[in-house]
């Protein structure tokens, strides 16, 4: 269970591991081991030199694999950029709202998934820079207690590198984490499902027709009285209020306020009144 949630949320295995390594490098105890070695004598300083520039090679390389994140996380920023258009076509796809708000939450789990993995690799560039080093004085000599300062800074410096590469790792685990977010996105898109309550490739969902033009057949004529914009209002109000439309389908309502019929197509952005007439004007002839 500990394995599954450090791998689902890595900041908190990090932050145990990276805190009592912390406390071991600002320990004012020395981090040395030759104390407990009974050959200290017969080891070389050398051997000590190689370890030392070792340490702060392994910083190097550190440093260079946290700048890689750092590239690889803004090619994952495009990307991310350009799931957010899936969230549309899910709607579209998808006429629930459970899953509208789970789509939701994985695109929010993408982009902290990502964050996270930025200030991860930013630590390790700028927190995480410094280095235990030995004096200058003790450059020169080989004594027992020069050899213990170079022991003590490799161990120190061992244990900044391993909080080093503790972050570099839960870089990549939100990285990874977050790839997979947008993968669940992916095949959610492409699952070969149509939405429920769609008739027609060519269907068209209701929107604002703001945009859209109103024209009225030749056999159509509107009594004095009416005014043809509050018509067209009546017209639009009936179409967002439909939740698909059909190219080339008829459509009509009732307007029982201005009491009068009206019957429509719409052919794209261009609607077509094709009948209309009053209450008022039928009872009439009816009489």
């Amino acid at each position: 269970m500990k394995r599954v949630l450090y791998e689902i949320i890595p900041a908190v295995s990090l932050y145990r591991a990276n805190r009592a390594l912390t406390e071991k490098i600002n320990s004012e105890e020395s981090q040395a081991n030759v104390a407990y070695l009974d050959n200290i004598n017969a080891i070389p300083i050398d051997s000590f030199r190689q370890k030392y520039a070792e340490s702060f090679e392994m910083k190097n390389r550190f440093e260079d694999k946290a700048k890689t994140n750092v590239f690889g996380i803004t090619i994952a920023i495009s990307v991310i950029m350009g799931a957010t258009g899936l969230t549309g076509s899910l709607i579209n796809k998808y006429h629930s709202p459970i899953l509208n708000w789970i789509v939701f939450f994985i695109l929010l789990a993408a982009i902290v998934y990502l964050l996270a993995s930025g200030i991860d690799a930013i630590k390790v560039l700028f927190k995480e820079n410094t280095m235990s080093t030995v004096a200058l004085s003790d450059l020169s000599t080989d004594s027992f207690a020069t050899k213990e300062k170079y022991d003590d800074c490799i161990n120190r410096n061992i244990y900044r590198n391993t909080i080093r590469n503790n972050y570099l790792h839960s870089s990549f685990l939100c990285i990874r984490n977050s790839l997979i977010c947008l993968m669940v996105l992916f095949i959610l898109v492409s699952v070969p499902i149509t939405a429920k309550n769609s008739i027609s490739t060519t269907a068209v969902v209701a929107t604002p027709f703001s945009d859209s033009s109103v024209s009225y057949s030749s056999t159509v004529i509107i009594p004095d009285g009416l005014v043809v914009a509050k018509i067209n209002e009546s017209i639009f109000q009936d179409l967002a209020e439909r939740d698909v439309i059909e190219e080339n389908t008829v459509y009509s309502f009732v307007n029982i306020a201005e009491k009068y019929f009206v019957q429509y197509r719409c052919y794209k952005s261009d609607i077509i009144v094709t009948a209309f007439s009053c209450f008022d004007r039928v009872h009439n002839e009816g009489q």
